[in-house]
């Protein structure tokens, strides 16, 4: 009877510990899941110019946070035309060329969900004056909705630039009425070293024509559009990038202009 109660006391000594691992290794798993969970993160902002007048205008921004509360913001854009911002107001505003980031100043870094922060500045334009058409806050796309913090990459990106000179042009429609639209081009140096200027070709579709263009030289001959840097945005280093812009008139709904090629010199 001794042996088999000495027995006994250890067989259930032996399950205890082996329960007691089992609930420390299920909890450190919860915590594991726990500390891989994503923020959720959303923004929606609106873009208002309140005043115009020849080569100056004031602006309004109101950033409405959609997701988890933030205490620290910054917000980026890009001017579509060569503006830039003179003075401005509650929010501390920085720009490099075109890409402008306003940052928040010490009585309103906090955002809770849903609410909002907003700002304003006073700014310098040249041709035309059109609005931004994308915002980020602290690096998610403001799209008005909500989704992670990071989003996954869909490709893998190279650890190095092509060595050499090369570079880059991408075509976005900025707005468009009736008879007419504005397009605008983003010139990237896609090579391993800098460049001293940049040459872009592009067709436009039948039936549309340039009429004003700015921050390069445009001509175009029948369909066949080019583009060459001006004195000022020739020069850039790699990785870097710079817009231009035009109007063209379009007989119906305006098509993108196809053919795009940059040469670097």
């Amino acid at each position: 009877m001794i042996g088999t109660r000495g027995t006994t006391r250890r067989t259930r000594w032996r399950v205890g510990a082996f329960t007691s691992a089992v609930t420390m290794l299920l909890a450190a798993v919860g915590v594991l899941v726990a500390g891989t969970a994503q923020a959720a993160a959303g923004c929606a902002v609106t873009y208002q110019v309140s005043s115009q007048w020849q080569g100056g205008f004031g602006a309004n921004v109101n950033v409405t946070n959609l997701g988890d509360a933030v205490n620290g913001w910054r917000l980026t854009w890009t001017f579509p035309a060569g503006q830039r911002v003179t003075q401005a107001w509650n929010a501390t505003v920085t720009a490099a060329g075109d890409d402008v980031t306003a940052a928040n100043v010490g009585y309103n870094a906090a955002i809770a969900t849903n609410a909002s922060v907003s700002f304003g500045f006073n700014g310098s334009w040249s041709g035309t004056n059109p609005s931004p058409t994308s915002f980020a806050l602290n690096g998610v796309a403001c799209t008005g909705g909500v989704g992670p913090t990071t989003a996954p990459p869909t490709s893998t990106p190279p650890t190095t630039p092509p060595a050499g000179q090369s570079c880059g042009v991408t075509y976005t429609q900025v707005g468009s009425w009736s008879g007419g639209y504005e397009g605008r081009l983003t010139i990237t140096n896609t090579g391993g070293a800098a460049i001293s200027g940049w040459r872009v070709t592009f067709s436009l579709p039948s039936g549309q024509s340039l009429s004003q263009g700015w921050n390069a030289t445009f001509g175009q001959q029948g369909s066949q559009v080019t583009v060459t840097n001006a004195a000022y945005n020739g020069q850039l280093t790699t990785g870097g990038s710079t817009t231009a812009g035009f109007i063209a008139s379009s007989t119906g709904t305006p098509q993108a202009p196809t053919s795009l090629t940059c040469t670097s010199s």
